[in-house]
This record gives C-alpha cells, structure tokens and sequence, in this order.
C-alpha cells in the first residue's frame, strides 16, 4: 500500500496515499491518516511500529477511539433525551408506564387477576349468582351449555359461585390468598408475559380435562398449578429447590382435591410442565422458531377443548 513517492511527501498517509494528513509517527517521522494513528504511552505510532517493537499492550487505533467516543455520546444524548421526555409528562403517566413496561417487577399480571376475580365474584354475589348482562365467564360444567363456550375455558379461571355458604366463600378465599402468595413470586421469575401464557394454559388445561370427565371446573387452582408445574421443570436440576416445589405441591394439591377438584389440578399441573418443557428446550435451542413452543403448547390445550366441547354437546 506504500509506496517512494508517497512517503516523500509529508501531506499524505504513506500507507494510504489519496488521504491526506498532517500527523506524524512518533518514532519513524512518517505521516499517517486517522485509521493509522495509534495512541501509545510514547504516544501517536504508526502500525509498522508498533510491530517492530512488539510489547503486550493491546494498542486501539485513535481513529476507532474516536468512534466509540462518538458512540457513546449519541447514547448518552439519546439517554438524557428519553429522560427528558419521561419527566414532562403527566405524574400519573409517569407511574402508570414505570408499572406496566416489560421489566418493572410489579406484579401487575397477578394484581390484574385477583382484582378481576374479586369484582366479578362480588358482582355475582349482587345478581343472585346469575352471569350479569352475558359476561364471557361462567362456572363450566358438561351438564350446561357453557361447556361449548370456547373462551370460558379461559374466563372460568376468574369465575366462582357467588353463594352465602361457608364452603363456597371459604374456597374462594384460599384461592385468592394461595394466588396472592405464589403467583407474583412465579412472575418475575418467569416474567410478564411468560407468565401470562403459562397460566392460561394451566387453567385451559385443568377446565378441558375437568369438563371432559364430567366434573366442573371453576377458580385460579388450575392456572396456580399450571405455574407450579413450569417452576417444578425448570428448578428439576437443583434438588433442594426441586424438593420445596414438591412439597409445596403436595399440600396445595390436597387443599384442592379436599374440593373435589382432581382432575382440574391435574389438567393444571399437566398444562404447566408441559409449557416448561417446552420453554426450557426452546431457551436451550436459540436458533429456533420463536412461536413454535406456544403453538405446540395451545395446539395440545386445543385439542383438549374441542374433546371437552363433544363431550359438552
């Protein structure tokens, strides 16, 4: 890239010919262009210098300095920018967005569904039990109707008999305290959305199973059970957590089938293990498709539906 005419004249980069500049090596006397320039305790070298005298030091071009400066200035700048937008808004908008962004460890999905349990039970204890002005969430059961309604294998995890008795409130009760005690835990372990989709499969599960063998299915117990089965897979490898998990399992289990709801669990805990499996493999397989765990996953639940739907019918 050098060439006699070049180095002859002290106005270019005798490496790079057509770029002019007026720094000099510090130890050849040379001249060299940005991208040549490398900063050394001696100062300014050019790169057939540093060579020659070797040495351990990683040597960084002044040019690429230079870049990263620039880099980190624009970030820097665009971080101040953001901050600035974020102090003109409203208080209540700075709150609500400091809540509800993805990595905020509130548990807004858990408070979401408590506060969304409680007020549909309240408003059914004020209608006489009676689903009010067709909400789609209703008790499931083979025997009714609902069994055909797609979406109440999701809704019904939300949905109690709104009854003055000791069993039905007692029960609801232990399921808004069993969620408001494990779920947020289980949330930002599996973050937000994660979350989400792991519980909807629990509850799909435990109610299509529950309906298909003729039981009833109602309560957060099944989408609760579906994210114990997910944290059971993924803490397997480490045997004291992997044991608490069992243990914990074990007694909320026979909480629950002192209720009468063994196959509602058992279709959660199934919904849940088989959202880890799947989870854990694609977070094992990163090139892999994004979408095709969740596909298998509520492919599977689909299916349990539609049998549970025939058996309804």
């Amino acid at each position: 890239m050098s060439s006699a005419g070049a180095e002859l004249d002290p106005s270019v980069c005798y490496r790079h010919p057509d770029r002019t500049s007026w720094t000099l090596c510090e130890r050849c006397g040379r001249t060299i262009c940005p991208e040549c320039q490398i900063l050394t305790p001696q100062g300014v070298r050019c790169p057939d210098c540093v060579r020659e005298t070797g040495g351990s030091v990683q040597w960084t071009p002044v040019a690429d300095i230079a870049k990263a400066k620039a880099e980190r200035a624009a970030k820097a700048k665009r971080a101040r920018d953001a901050a600035a937008r974020a102090a003109s808004r409203p208080r209540w908008q700075q709150v609500a967005i400091n809540v509800l962004r993805p990595g905020t460890t509130v548990p807004v999905a858990t408070w979401t569904i408590t506060m969304l349990t409680i007020a549909l039970w309240i408003v059914g204890l004020f209608t006489a039990g009676v689903v009010p002005g067709g909400l789609p969430y209703a008790v499931l059961a083979a025997s009714t109707n609902h069994a055909a309604w797609i979406w109440t294998y999701a809704t019904s995890a939300i949905a109690y008999p709104a009854v003055i008795s000791p069993l039905p409130i007692l029960l609801f009760i232990l399921n808004v305290v069993f969620l408001l005690l494990s779920a947020p835990t289980m949330e930002r372990i599996l973050g937000r959305g994660r979350f989400i989709v792991v519980f909807l499969a629990g509850a799909m599960a435990g109610a299509a199973l529950s309906v298909l063998v003729g039981g009833v299915a109602y309560g957060v117990f099944a989408g609760l059970f579906g994210l114990i089965g997910c944290y059971l897979v993924l803490v397997w490898s480490s045997p004291p957590a992997r044991n608490q998990m069992l243990i914990t399992l074990l007694i909320n289990a026979v909480i629950a089938l002192l209720f009468g709801f063994f196959f509602l669990v058992i279709g959660g805990i199934a919904g849940g293990v088989a959202a880890g499996l799947l989870l854990h493999r694609h977070d094992d397989h990163s090139d892999s498709n994004r979408a095709a765990p969740y596909l298998l996953l509520f492919g599977g639940v689909a299916v349990l539906i539609a049998l549970a739907i025939v058996r309804g019918i």
